[in-house]
């Protein structure tokens, strides 16, 4: 977590329970794992005796250790990574699959220093294991670098299209869209700003802190509105305007929401003590009548404007981590640490269609201004675009090197800008990407931001021979469930780490035309380089939806016994049949 008293133990990287900005040079206790030449060699064996300062009482340099849920959680801070075993040499950091390669082990030397172990070229380095582009991707317009910390925040300006973004370093900045910074970056001294948002006419924005304070600013200037608002005991994670623009609400790691006026800086009416342990997510209506919030538990609470909840929404199996709104407040949207997104109708709150595609946490989301696309960020250093009539997954994936964990569209619908953990703010063509996804599919006509719906590609099944299902239970075979990494990477926070351990409930597999409807995605080209199975498309039999194994052959003696012995349900057929009235007409 960022806020201060979660962090039970700091490292030399902190000072007064605050993070610090990166040093400009290692620390005292940082130097004998600086002097490391290279990392322990393939297969290395390690006693677990640590060899930094402290030794095995004390952390590595440049971590710190915090709780969630009763659970210890470990940081490296220079690599923003976390783990829940503690770091010690010998000992495996990662849990399988949170690294994007997943023959790569995470470990730690003797000095403090992580290291990563590569079993494929059994091989060790220094660096995070990446993802390896693939050839003919996409390629962003313009890359945008200049901030020294990962990027947790984006919003563009509507009249200029610039975009503002906000880092783990403490700053806050402006760029043109073609990359060039604008003015100084800003700096109100609160720590890492994980949240940002925009007035309505361009002329400020408010930012949450690490310190749990909110600044705003005057975007023009580039300074300092006022002195930062008190309130909150814990990091701003989220922030948004009321469409009037009377008023702002923020949700923290304290687990409330508060409602601040802009013009004094003072709330306008009591915290709101949610019932999760966090709140990742707010947003107020088109209207402005009500807002909605996501948090830790996985739900989503409709409030009135006044505060009272109205609604609380399940469906999301873990935290959710964003939410938007559609133009017409009809409906909503939202991302989560079940990989999912989400789509709900704002009438009844029923849930309308899950899209899954993505393989890790959705981070955050954001509509095209025609509403004719969704835009998604995730863990697995992707951006998908969906195509909210056909409810698909348009064109492959736009790459980063590193967990996005904001993705924001221009009010002009041309551009999508996506940053992370990689320090860089992408810039991509929505039109490049439609059109390569137009002529993947075959298409002539140039597709532009605003295209015309195109009809959905209809799937051909495989044909199963029959019986093939005979003897399949009828339930979803078990299926492992994903451990999950922290809400936002350097804020520690890993909000459903105990429940992660346990397996999902199972999902009934009979269609319902009430239920929503599960949209999984076919693979395109894969965001990570695990070996995917090739899929077989297999049509609905009811409750026969899972399939664990084939049904092997029949014997002669079963096929006897079969015969002398038939089912119920054959003797009663047989007996109406011998019982019935013949209806021969010579009779």
């Amino acid at each position: 977590m960022l806020s201060e008293a979660s962090v039970s133990s700091t490292s030399t990287g902190r000072r007064d329970g605050q993070q610090q900005a990166p040093l400009k040079s290692p620390p005292p206790g940082a130097l004998s794992r600086t002097s490391e030449k290279g990392p322990p060699p393939y297969g290395a064996q390690h006693r677990l005796d640590a060899l930094w300062e402290g030794g095995n009482e004390a952390l590595p340099p440049l971590w710190h250790q915090f709780q969630v849920f009763d659970l210890t959680h470990y940081q490296d801070d220079t690599l923003v990574m976390i783990s829940f075993n503690r770091p010690l040499p010998g000992v495996r950091l990662d849990d399988p699959g949170d690294l994007v390669d997943p023959e790569c082990e995470w470990h730690i030397s003797p000095f403090g220093r992580s290291y990563f172990v590569n079993h494929n070229t059994r091989t060790t380095s220094w660096n995070k294991p990446k993802l390896e582009r693939p050839a003919g991707s996409l390629k962003p317009e313009c890359i945008i670098e200049g901030h020294s910390g990962c990027i947790w925040s984006l919003a563009y300006l509507k009249a200029s299209c610039n975009v503002v973004s906000a880092s783990d370093d403490g700053s806050i900045r402006q760029w043109k869209r073609g990359g060039e910074p604008v003015g100084k970056s800003w700096d109100g001294g609160g720590g890492a700003v994980p949240s940002i948002a925009v007035h309505v006419d361009d002329t400020t924005v408010v930012s949450g802190s690490l310190d749990g304070r909110l600044r705003l600013w005057n975007i023009k200037e580039g300074s300092m509105i006022g002195d930062p608002w008190e309130g909150h005991d814990a990091a701003v994670r989220c922030l948004d305007w009321s469409p009037d623009a009377l008023e702002i609400a923020s949700g923290s790691e304290d687990g409330t929401i508060r409602r601040w006026n802009p013009d004094t800086g003072r709330q306008i009416a009591p915290p709101i003590k949610t019932s999760y342990e966090w709140v990742g997510a707010v947003k107020y209506s088109p209207q402005g009548d009500k807002f909605i919030s996501g948090g830790g538990d996985g739900a989503i609470c409709v409030w009135s404007r006044d505060g009272k909840l109205l609604i609380e929404i399940k469906g999301h199996e873990l935290a959710v981590t964003s939410l938007c709104w559609s133009k017409d407040g009809a409906h909503i949207f939202s991302g989560s640490l079940d990989h999912t997104i989400r789509k709900w109708r704002a009438i009844d709150w029923k849930e309308l269609v899950v899209l899954r595609g993505h393989t890790n946490t959705v981070r955050s989301l954001c509509l095209t201004p025609n509403e004719r696309y969704i835009v998604s960020a995730s863990d697995d250093y992707s951006v998908r675009i969906w195509d909210l009539k056909t409810n698909q997954a348009v064109g492959d994936p736009l790459l980063h090197g590193d967990e996005v964990l904001a993705v924001a569209m221009s009010p002009d619908g041309k551009c999508i800008a996506s940053a992370g953990l990689d320090k860089k703010i992408c810039v991509w063509s929505l039109e490049a990407a439609l059109e390569r996804h137009q002529g993947a599919d075959g298409g002539n006509a140039k597709l532009t931001a605003n295209a015309t719906r195109r009809p959905p590609i209809r799937l051909t099944p495989r044909q199963v021979p029959q019986g093939f299902f005979d003897g399949v239970q009828n339930s979803h075979p078990p299926s492992p469930q994903p451990r999950r990494r922290p809400f936002a990477p350097s804020w520690g926070l890993r909000p459903r780490a105990l429940l992660a351990r346990l397996p999902q409930p199972f999902h009934r597999s009979q269609h319902n035309a009430d239920e929503p409807t599960e949209l999984p995605q076919r693979p395109g080209p894969s965001t990570s380089p695990r070996r995917i199975p090739s899929i077989v498309e297999v049509p609905a039999l009811d409750d026969k939806k899972a399939l664990y194994v084939a049904r092997r052959p029949e014997t002669a003696s079963e096929k006897a016994k079969r015969i002398k012995n038939p089912k119920w349900w054959v003797r009663v057929v047989l007996f109406i049949c011998c019982v019935s009235p013949s209806t021969d007409s010579d009779h």
